[in-house]
């Protein structure tokens, strides 16, 4: 199976799209990196964060290797020295990235075709944690429980490494969108291929806060499980429909024109009681932003009716604050 990638040009990222592939069908020869001349040479750095999900308590993730494709060459694959370790996603949300998983890493420089984020499945390396305290093993789709093939992640946009500079990009794991059960594996989940690529460079943070009244709202499905439920929806530009979590078995949108590009949890904060979210690592550019309290109805394999309560639309301008409040309507 050949994937393919597309990361944008120099610190230019977009909302990108995965691909998960399996080791035995990499149509594209292999190289270790190797060390050139300092004029030729740029550098990567590659973080992780992640928008939230409801359900689990802990997911896992072990990488041990990060692949490469320079345009018309072999790929290159970086194997780390240690495997890089991310022990709850869901401690990345709020803006909050993780270490870098390649920090500064020296490359070729040039323009690249793809690249592949290498995950070890399986407990103890990858696997997932339910609320009720249930642990189950994580795995990428197409990947058999008693199969030890090594597969991966494939980011489908293409980016460019300019000499003497350095691509700096943040991954999201949209695990509300990319964590599902593994159809007949007794209770294991995939870990689809669903994710966002951000270019530091260019990205900003919203925040803000929901009122009281509209988390109350009696649309609302939270009210037997307190804080869940709560989230704003974040869409590109401003379409005419908003839609809710609907991804197709290849992590696609089912309709990108109506599809939120990202969630954020909305929680209460314990010391001013006051309803906050913060959607970190989004693109500068225009948005809408939509509250739903009806969050914990919205699966993403299936197309739900759920009930957006408010809405605003939003510039978002680079390395810079943005705040949106949900105010309650006028009586």
């Amino acid at each position: 199976m050949t994937c393919k990638l597309n990361l944008a040009t120099l610190l230019v990222a977009a909302a990108t799209v995965l691909t998960a592939c399996g080791g035995g069908g990499n149509n594209s020869p292999s190289t270790t990196l190797s060390s050139t001349s300092a004029s030729s040479t740029g550098s990567v750095s590659l973080a992780a964060t992640d928008a939230p999900v409801d359900g689990v308590s802990q997911v896992q993730v072990t990488f041990d290797a990060i692949g490469l494709k320079p345009h018309g060459k072999p790929m290159q694959m970086i194997t780390l020295d240690t495997p890089d370790v991310i022990s709850n996603l869901l401690d990345l949300t709020d803006g909050n990235a993780s270490p870098p998983i390649l920090d500064g890493r020296a490359v070729p420089a040039g323009q690249y075709d793809y690249i592949r984020l290498y995950i070890a499945p399986r407990a103890p390396d990858s696997f997932v944690v339910e609320d009720n305290g249930g642990q189950h093993d994580l795995l990428l789709p197409g990947q058999q429980a008693n199969n030890n093939a090594q597969r991966f992640l494939q980011l489908n946009t293409g980016f460019t490494v300019p000499a003497g500079g350095t691509a700096d990009f943040t991954i999201d794991f949209q695990l509300r969108k990319a964590l599902v059960k593994a159809p007949g594996q007794k209770g294991d989940y995939f870990l689809r291929p669903s994710l966002r690529l951000i270019n530091n460079v260019e990205a900003g943070t919203i925040k803000g806060t929901v009122a009281d009244s509209l988390v109350q709202d009696a649309s609302c499905s939270n009210d037997l499980v307190a804080d869940k439920g709560d989230a704003v929806y974040l869409y590109a530009g401003n379409p005419q429909t908003l839609g809710d979590v609907y991804i197709n078995s290849q992590g696609q949108p089912v309709d990108p024109a109506t599809n939120p590009l990202v969630t954020a949890e909305v929680k209460q904060n314990p010391d001013t009681g006051a309803y906050e979210f913060t959607l970190g690592f989004v693109k500068a550019g225009a948005y809408t932003l939509a509250f739903t309290c009806q969050a914990l109805a919205d699966q993403p394999e299936t197309a739900d009716s759920i009930s957006l309560i408010q809405s605003q639309t939003v510039t978002v301008k680079a390395n810079t604050p943005t705040t949106v409040n949900f105010i309650a309507p006028s009586p």
